[in-house]
């Protein structure tokens, strides 16, 4: 009889791993959702079972399925696997055919529950299936191989041979630079990579031609390759290490890396042996030349962060209002630290990137969770809107920005204007709503390409009921504190300062007349305090009045970013989340309903507009922004430890001020390094101990190579002792406020 052949047993046992993601994958859900409203309707006819392949019909068509089910054919116009073909597999899995006495006695297999493998020793999270029994009709521990059997000892020549050698390669590089991947295994297999949106599995037939992948290629995709080999590493069989994509320095280029980083490290030490306070208009310049050398050897980061200094130095010339030997000295510091770092090794995240890439990441589901402008000390100006990305369980953005000299770009128009996508009204709309996106394009950071080709589906309003992520104890911003503002040349995150807050009351705001910014606090369920704040510029002019308006008992989500004002932890408010919309605080029109209107609380005399900007740190394609930021602002409350490093530090900024060889009186840096080497802080105490015995070897007939090799020495100290301070001042931040 049909209903006991060895193939329809064999083909429904392989069947029984298959849940609806595994078959939606061979072709759409939408497809797959057609094709089960068929079944309620109308079940195919078991036709035919021989020993190769099992023919059904239905009044439409004739399907024919293999044991490799990707191969199933359907007699309709429809090319690749079409619905009828999904109706049919459905069917069999599900024993929803007929024909054959066989029919009655056959029951749906049951689906194989995960299990979580805690033993798994490679950092990828490994889940395994475990096999129920299913009905005796269906036995899959004789049909069906595992995939340990058949893809476990699968070598790189034979992997290698069958996708070729460059479609090989991609895969190795994929996995070498996919930290977050997924595997799933068990009776069947499925890897995932959520950085990518993509999703390979294995349908248990005969080796690697079981592999398909959500990319849907018809040949072999490096996506597979790379699968394969991320579950051989789960199985100790296979070991892959990272190929870092790193630019290479271009050819034709008027002078070398070598000589670019040397040309940086002179101009760094001739500022100090000056001094910052008696510099000439030349440094700026020759930072800007600096700047364009550093682009043509491909070395992006060197060059934002040159650019930086460059305008630290522009308003020292100026003497502006904004100049500080504090922020001149801390970027200089890190520019040092950074080129020391390229002169030893080009590795990619020193080297950095012109424009990060952007890879097609297909449909993702997408949450609107407000949006803000910004002005960055970079020079440029946009809009950011955030979301949070279901399908990588992160954020994301997109952004539109400008430089500051575009005239005819205006952040808060272009929050009201068209796009970003197709399908989408306006930014504004994409802020406020649960969006489905596309043919998306997404870089690493979980930005969002705003290509003309990308379509938005707009699905409903921001449901706060069934927002991810969302913090009731403010004691949980501890841990993203602590790594936000520990410093060091590793870039962080992008979006890692990102916060969804459900506070449950709300204290009076206060207006700081004297700093010029708003801070109101916020309380969590158990009591602990944290303070949203909101420094005043004509960007946030209309948000603090509604800051301030806000009444307690409305009690709205906060999306806002972790900032470290004054020595305490602080929360820089983005929207506030309300059951009936989202308010994009410094987008929002002010409360007589004008766009950016004047003040209207009571206390507007006493501020003035500031240069305070609110840059996300979040650049779109057009341009890539230093993630670096300002330095941590070294005031507050702080530790014996902390003041023993702000001393230090103060001395540096004195010594940076007025030239290394203007003040050569060591004992307040010989006493610093005393006391840190009795605290066991060697690692500070050393290098301040060579700054002072460099200082006092000077003589005013003194050779004109020691005073730089004292400003390099500064600069080096200035980095350690920064990195060290940051540290402290953070960790003793988030332990005093409570969070």
């Amino acid at each position: 009889m049909a209903g006991t052949h060895p193939f329809l047993t064999k083909l429904r046992a392989i069947l029984a791993t298959q849940d609806d993601d595994a078959l939606a994958a061979l072709a759409n859900k939408g497809l797959l959702r057609r094709a089960q409203k068929d079944l309620e309707t109308q079940r195919p006819t078991l036709a035919e079972v021989t020993d190769t392949h099992i023919r059904l019909t239905t009044t439409e068509a004739t399907v024919v399925i293999p044991e490799l089910l990707v191969k199933s054919t359907c007699t309709c116009p429809a090319s690749g696997v079409c619905r009828h073909v999904l109706s049919a597999l459905v069917a069999l899995r599900d024993a929803l055919f007929v024909g054959g006495p066989q029919s009655a006695d056959l029951q749906p297999a049951e689906p194989a529950e995960p299990t979580v493998d805690s033993s798994a020793t490679d950092v990828t999270p490994v889940v395994q299936r475990e096999n129920r029994p299913a009905s005796a009709t269906v036995d899959r521990a004789a049909a069906v191989a595992s995939p340990a059997e058949v893809l476990g000892s699968v070598s790189d020549e034979e992997l290698q041979k069958w996708a070729g050698k460059a479609t090989y390669r991609k895969g190795v590089t994929l996995l070498a630079n996919s930290p977050n991947r997924l595997v799933e295994a068990g009776g069947t297999l499925v890897v995932r990579f959520p950085d990518r949106n993509l999703v390979c599995r294995w349908i248990p037939s005969s080796g690697l031609v079981g592999m398909v992948c959500s990319c849907q290629a018809e040949n072999a995709c490096e996506h597979v390759v790379a699968a394969v080999l991320a579950y051989q590493i789960t199985l100790g069989r296979e070991t892959v290490t990272p190929v870092d994509r790193v630019l290479t320095e271009s050819s034709g280029a008027p002078r070398t890396r070598a000589e670019v980083l040397e040309s940086v490290g002179n101009v760094l030490r001739e500022i100090l042996v000056v001094g910052c306070s008696r510099m000439a208009p030349a440094s700026s310049q020759r930072l800007t030349t600096l700047a364009v050398s550093a682009h043509g050897v491909d070395l992006p980061r060197l060059e934002r962060q040159i650019r930086g200094l460059a305008k630290e130095v522009d308003l020292m010339l100026r003497r502006d209002a904004q100049a500080s030997v504090v922020n001149l000295l801390a970027h200089a510091a890190r520019l040092e630290a950074l080129r020391s770092a390229l002169v030893h090794s080009n590795r990619p995240d020193h080297v950095g990137e012109h424009r990060s890439q952007y890879h097609s990441v297909g449909e993702i589901p997408l949450i609107g969770l407000g949006a803000q402008r910004w002005v960055s000390k970079g020079g440029y100006k946009g809009v950011t809107v955030y979301f949070w990305d279901e399908s990588r369980k992160n954020w994301a953005t997109w952004t539109d920005a400008r430089p500051v000299r575009d005239g005819m770009f205006d952040p808060l128009k272009r929050f009201r204007e068209d796009g970003p996508w197709t399908g989408c009204g306006t930014p504004d709309q994409a802020s406020q709503n649960q969006l489905r996106l596309l043919n998306a394009f997404r870089n690493a950071n979980g930005r969002l390409s705003g290509r003309p080709a990308t379509k938005a589906l707009v699905v409903a309003p921001t449901d706060l009921t069934a927002l991810p992520n969302v913090l009731t104890r403010w004691n949980e911003i501890r841990a993203q504190a602590v790594a936000l503002f520990d410093g060091g040349l590793t870039n962080r995150p992008e979006n890692q300062e990102l916060v969804l807050l459900r506070p449950s009351d709300w204290g009076p705001p206060f207006f700081d007349t004297l700093r010029q910014e708003l801070l109101r606090p916020i309380v969590d369920e158990v009591g602990q305090q944290v303070n949203l704040w909101l420094p005043f510029s004509e960007e946030n002019r209309a948000a603090i009045d509604w800051l301030e308006r806000l009444q307690s008992k409305e009690r709205p989500l906060v999306l806002g970013a972790i900032r470290l004002v004054v020595g305490q932890v602080a929360i820089q408010p983005i929207s506030l989340l309300e059951p009936k919309r989202i308010v994009s605080l410094n987008l929002v029109r002010d409360l007589s309903g004008k766009a950016n209107g004047k003040s209207t609380s009571g206390i507007k005399a006493s501020r003035r507009a500031g240069t305070v900007g609110n840059d996300p740190g979040s650049g779109g394609e057009e341009a890539e922004v230093e993630l670096d930021g300002d330095p941590v602002e070294l005031t507050g409350p702080a530790t014996p430890l902390g003041r023993l490093l702000i001393t230090a530090l103060a001395e540096l900024e004195t010594l940076a001020e007025n030239g290394v060889v203007a003040r050569r009186d060591p004992k307040v840096l010989e006493e610093a390094a005393r006391r840190m080497d009795a605290l066991g802080l060697s690692v500070c105490a050393r290098p301040i101990s060579r700054l002072a015995a460099e200082l006092r070897a000077v003589s005013p007939q003194g050779n004109a190579e020691r005073p730089a090799q004292i400003a390099g020495t500064l600069l080096r100290v200035a980095y350690v002792l920064r990195l060290t301070a940051d540290a402290e001042l953070a960790s003793n931040a988030t332990a005093m406020n409570g969070t």
